[in-house]
């Protein structure tokens, strides 16, 4: 005997909402730029993944859809018209949002501290080189930084490959 229950079938329920915002937008009932309910869409695709990954203590549903929701706010700040965002920070961006999923990934577990590094390293970057783009920091500094202590990276992978066998073997 099955006990599941059926899942929601998610897609067909997109799939009306998503016809259902075009043909009112095609009858002129409001005026929609079909990218902004495509970008708002994705993001609450990765807020559901997120949420699922929270409370199914999955760390790959936390890493995607936190990448999901973040790349869904990006592109919807990026097409509309509130923001000025310039393609150019796109890559900048990039690493910004691969250290936020990276810090999801030690906030969903506070035990996994070794998600921290590249976490702070991602965001410190990707920082970094917004900054950089608006002119708040010199473009060669943070090219000469980066160029400077990128080895600190390998050593610090390697202590946290150490410490996490370490901790979770105990002697």
């Amino acid at each position: 005997m099955n006990t599941s229950k059926p899942g929601i079938p998610w897609f067909g329920i997109v799939l009306i909402i998503v016809g259902g915002v075009l043909l009112l937008t095609k009858l002129d009932v409001f005026d929609i730029d079909f990218s902004t309910v495509f970008w708002s869409l994705l993001m609450v695709f990765g807020l559901v993944g997120v949420g699922r990954g929270f409370a199914d203590t999955k760390n790959g549903k936390v890493f995607w859809g936190t990448l999901v929701f973040l790349y869904g706010l990006y592109f919807l700040l990026y097409t509309s018209d509130y923001v000025d965002i310039e393609g150019y920070l796109f890559i900048p961006s990039t690493f910004l949002i691969f250290g936020i999923a990276f810090l999801m990934l030690y906030v969903n577990n506070f035990r996994n501290w070794y998600y921290l590094i590249p976490a702070l390293f991602l965001c410190g970057t990707g920082a970094a080189f917004i900054f950089a783009e608006l002119g708040y920091l010199y473009r060669h500094d943070v090219w000469d930084a980066v160029r400077l202590f990128w080895p600190l990276i390998l050593i610090l992978i390697g202590l946290a490959i150490i410490l996490r066998k370490r901790i979770q073997t105990p002697v």
